[in-house]
């Protein structure tokens, strides 16, 4: 019974300390995204649709950067695609991306009085996907989400990383150019 008790703590050990890390670097993520958010001093650059498109939703699209002096230290991401919003945040330190918050919001659909799909009332969202993901190291460290997304995707931490890598370069870019025009 005993050597039963230490095979199992034996095995148990490792998980409690990764377990206890990733706990850490979560506290130490949200206290720098919650000093972000609440700083009044960062500096913004908004770029829209064909500014950093290629191709363009029906609602259009915009990208914010957040600088505080000249680190860009977060970016939004808005998407109107015809059925509502996507936003997504990304927040940077030393250029790379410790954590995201994305938001899927839907137009409200108006139905007649039979129950046939009319329209869409772009007056009203309704919440249908939140997704927050932690990263370190360029790693995706924890994941969660409230509701589902309207169309079914697998979240690919690469893909995602390499989005946010763009748009950054974007932001720095027209950033650099709008401080030489002024």
């Amino acid at each position: 019974m005993k050597n039963i008790k230490l095979l199992i703590f034996v095995l148990i050990w490792p998980f409690i300390g990764i377990s206890q890390n990733i706990d850490e670097s979560i506290l130490k993520i949200r206290k720098e995204f919650q000093r972000i958010n609440s700083s009044t001093t960062l500096k913004k650059i908004n770029l829209n649709n064909e500014e950093f498109m290629e191709y363009i939703p029906d609602g259009g699209g915009q990208i914010t950067g957040f600088f505080e002096s000249d680190h860009l230290v977060k970016i939004t991401e808005w998407m109107g695609p015809s059925y509502g919003v996507i936003i997504t945040d990304y927040y940077l330190k030393d250029g790379d991306v410790f954590f995201a918050y994305q938001r899927e919001n839907k137009f409200k659909d108006v139905f007649d009085e039979s129950g046939e799909w009319m329209h869409f009332d772009t007056s009203k969202l309704e919440i249908k996907f939140e997704g927050r993901y932690y990263f370190e190291n360029y790693k995706l460290i924890k994941e969660l989400n409230k509701g589902k997304p309207l169309f079914e995707r697998t979240f690919k931490e690469t893909e995602f990383l390499e989005q946010a890598n763009i748009y950054a370069e974007i932001l720095r870019k027209s950033r650099i150019m709008k401080n030489k025009k002024n």
